[in-house]
């Protein structure tokens, strides 16, 4: 039911958050308003290389790397969002395939295809983050790059959204399994609450090979888009998590 929920969540709130949000298609974004692929250069080349964007939501980070050459597929589980990502692609002239698809079981995708799989603040939202793991594994080639961003564990903890800098306060335990919460829908969510440990470990037993954990801190000419306010929390308090991984043979 949970997972319906999630869906239903995105269906109805997919327009107003895309005009929120407002991305731009000239980089990728880790974390918004900071932590670009430009600086950070975790991919590489894309030019030629097929490249899976896993929660794809409107598609923009798609977009963002078929203009640079890449073959690019987006998967969601949101119609709503995929209909957004129809529009776009179009605007900008770009060929993407979009599958609506749950990323914990992505079986209309065929094994070893890949060469980059990314997620931008996706998998939180997953019940079974291992599922997803393997997912991601297994539809990559030998060699492939699994780059992804989550809000950080120890922002989840603080409750950052009402953090108050002058009164810093545990919000819940870290250990709980999984965090329900309700949001402007009123449709009641729960996700998987991912520890540092469950991500590490999640990966290497899935058979990944981790070649970098960031934790980045905004850079002060960096101004985070509907985001005011929360500068000082962001220079204190890592909000984001970005993790690149190398598929490797068992």
């Amino acid at each position: 039911m949970s997972k319906n929920n999630i869906k239903e969540h995105w269906n109805l709130i997919a327009l107003e958050y895309q005009k929120k949000r407002k991305l731009s298609f000239d980089d990728i974004e880790y974390a918004l308003g900071y932590a670009r692929e430009s600086e950070l250069n975790l991919l590489g080349d894309v030019e030629e290389k097929r490249i899976v964007e896993l929660g794809c939501g409107a598609a923009e980070n798609s977009i963002t790397l078929a203009k640079k050459g890449g073959i690019c597929t987006g998967v969601d589980m949101s119609l709503e969002q995929l209909k957004i990502a129809k529009n776009l692609i179009k605007e900008n002239r770009v060929k993407i395939e979009l599958i609506e698809g749950d990323l914990e079981n992505l079986v209309m995708i065929d094994d070893d295809i890949f060469d980059i799989a990314i997620s931008i603040f996706a998998l939180d939202w997953m019940q079974d983050l291992n599922g997803a793991f393997k997912e991601a594994y297994r539809i990559l080639k030998t060699n492939g790059i699994f780059v992804f961003s989550m809000q950080h564990p120890i922002y989840n903890l603080l409750g950052a959204e009402d953090l108050d800098l002058k009164e810093l306060k545990i919000s819940g335990s870290y250990f709980e399994k999984e965090v329900t919460f309700v949001e402007s829908t009123g449709i009641d969510l729960r996700v998987h609450a991912s520890k540092i440990s469950d991500i590490i470990n999640g990966l290497i037993r899935v058979g990944f090979n981790i070649e970098t954990i960031l934790e980045p801190k905004p850079l002060e000419r960096d101004v985070i888009p509907h985001e005011e306010g929360y500068q000082e929390i962001f220079e204190m308090i890592p909000s984001t998590l970005i993790c690149k991984a190398l598929k490797v043979p068992k």
